[in-house]
Order: structure tokens, then sequence, then C-alpha cells
């Protein structure tokens, strides 16, 4: 049974702002005398952006050694029948499934309170590897990008062990995002009328408004080799179709970043020669969400998605009507009408990827 009221209590540590170190990184970090390697989140509200930007931020803090290896993130999604569509559902699925199958990132579930009422606590509780809970906060943070960054909230340090225990009785009540019965779970939950939505995942209306406004620059990008000649084979849109036999994810794939094509300063470079990555910018399709992307491998000749290389795969492969883990030729994107990309630029930093 959900109780109707918190039985969470504690206010050791009260914080209004700046939540993403303390809530979803200190507990982690390897300087702790006992690092926690898994965290619990149950929130009202989730949108794919707040969690691929943690997911990554975890996985970087992992390979570069500052987070404990083996993080796993666990989120019970609350306010089913207020902020699930279908196309919200499919949504999180794809990016959890990108994300689980890239190699370094944080193993991570999705599971929808399908019964009772709905849930809108928001609870942060981190555990050591065999599972003792450590460090708990809850307040009125959501999980989602504004609750983080755009809105005035507030979390607080909590009873660890009362997390746990109201984390435990919330799972008899859900069920996991994947579950081949979702559909009929939900079929009483699930609200395709987004436009109620308290907390709506905002990609397709964000796409809409910046593509009213203009750019400050636009960029085509080939996706063929240098030369002009093809895809390529093992490169490229076909980077996940190896000519070694290799196994890879065949949607694996990267844009060519070839010098005809290159304007300075289009993208964001490194700050410092020895960053080991380039900073990464949000794009945002017309049908297939907003992702994360960023140049890449030796001289920056790559532009790839940051979640998953699959990502850019998939949604290409899906544009031109090729089958999932097909080889795209030069003749297949010539047939669709277009063997380029195109990038536009707005001055907040968001780019628009269209194909």
């Amino acid at each position: 049974m959900i109780p109707k009221t918190s039985v969470i209590t504690g206010t050791d540590t009260f914080i209004t702002s700046d939540f993403d170190e303390p809530v979803l990184y200190a507990p982690a970090r390897v300087e702790n005398d006992q690092p926690c390697s898994s965290l619990k989140i149950i929130t009202a509200f989730t949108d794919c952006e707040r969690i691929s930007t943690h997911m990554i931020s975890l996985s970087e803090g992992m390979k570069t050694g500052r987070l404990a290896k083996g993080l796993s993130v666990e989120i019970l999604l609350g306010m089913t029948k207020s902020s699930l569509s279908q196309k919200k559902h499919e949504d999180i699925c794809r990016m959890i499934r990108f994300l689980n199958g890239t190699k370094g990132m944080p193993k991570i579930t999705c599971r929808y309170i399908c019964q009772g009422p709905e849930v809108h606590s928001k609870v942060y509780l981190w555990s050591l590897s065999d599972g003792l809970p450590m460090v708990a906060y809850c307040g009125s943070l959501n999980y989602t990008m504004n609750a983080f960054y755009k809105r005035r909230e507030s979390v607080s340090l909590c009873n660890s062990l009362e997390a746990y225990r109201y984390y435990k009785e919330l799972l008899a009540d859900t069920i996991d995002c994947f579950d081949p019965n979702v559909s009929e779970k939900l079929k009483n939950v699930i609200n395709n009328t987004s436009d109620t939505f308290v907390e709506p995942d905002n990609s397709e209306k964000d796409y809409l408004v910046y593509d009213k406004e203009i750019p400050v620059d636009t960029l085509r990008v080939s996706l063929l080799r240098a030369d002009g000649s093809d895809t390529g084979y093992g490169s490229g849109v076909n980077w996940g179709i190896r000519p070694n036999g290799t196994k890879r994810d065949q949607n694996q794939a990267y844009i060519p970043y070839n010098h005809q094509d290159r304007k300075v300063g289009f993208f964001p470079d490194r700050e410092s020669p020895d960053d080991v990555n380039c900073p990464m910018f949000k794009v945002i399709t017309k049908d297939f969400g907003s992702f994360h992307m960023r140049m890449a491998q030796q001289n920056n000749k790559a532009l790839q998605s940051v979640e998953s290389n699959a990502i850019l795969g998939e949604w290409i492969r899906k544009r031109i009507g090729c089958p999932s883990d097909g080889y795209i030729t030069k003749q297949m994107l010539e047939l669709y009408g277009k063997t380029y990309v195109t990038f536009r630029k707005y001055e907040d930093g968001t780019y628009l990827l269209d194909f």
C-alpha cells in the first residue's frame, strides 16, 4: 500500500540551487571512504535530455577515474497519467536502449507506476555496491532539465533507510518500460493528448519554435567520402558494418566532417589541446527527438552522437527507408534526394539537424 503521507524525514542539508554535484555525482566520487555505485530515483516527471546528459556525465566520470566504476541508475516514474504519452514512452525506451548499448555507460532502467495512486515524490537514493543505502535527498526536484536548471527547487538530506523502504514499497506498483505487457498494463494510463502534460518532452515543439527563427549560421555536411565517390565501408554512415567482421551494432555511424565542408567555429572545439573530448552540443530533429553530438576522432574529422553512435545510423536509415543494420549506399541517398545533412545553428548554441 502506498502511504498517503511522506515518511521520509531529515533536514541536515538544504539545497536550493546547483543540484548536479551534490545530488547526481558527489556520493559516487572515488575519494569518498565508501563511494556509492547505485542511484535510485523516484520522480514525478522526467525527460530524455535529463536522462542522456546525466548518463553521459556519469560515463565520463567513470572513464577519467573521478567516479566509481560500474555505476547503475534506476528511475521510477510516478506521474504516468499526467505525463506519459505513447510517443514519450517510445522516446524513453529508445534513449535507454541506445545508452545501455553503448560501452562505458552506466546501466539504466526505468519503471512506470501502473497501478494505485500516482506518485508525486522526488527522491534520490545512493547505495553501495552491496545495496546498503548511504545518502538520500528528497524535496521538490524532479528529474527534468526544467527542475535542475530553470526553476526554483529545493532538496534536503533525508533518512536513506526510510528512502529505500519507500522505494521498495513503490516497486510493487510498477512495470519496466521494456516489459512486453507494458501497453496492456498502461492502456488506461498512457495519455495521448500531450497538450495536457505538466512536464512534456518538448523536442518536437522546440523544433517548430527554432524552425521559425533565423539561425546565426547554417552548414551543409556531406554523408559521402571526401571524394564524393560513395559512403564508405566500415566508416561514415556504415561505421558499424566492419570489413573485418568485427561484431558491432551495425547502426553505428558518424558524419564525416571532411575538409571541404568545414567551417571554423561552427561547432564547439576543445578549449585546451589537452582536453580529452570536444564539448558536446544539442541537436533537435523533426522526427527523432533531440540528442547530443560532438566533433570526434583525430583532427575532428567526424561528427558523432554522444549517447550512442547508433543514434545517427538508425535515424538516417529510418529516413531513407533502409532496414535497421542495413548497408547504406550512395545510390540510396540519391534516391532519397539528399547525400548531405544540414545543421542550423542558433544563438543559444542549439542546432537543428535536418536530412
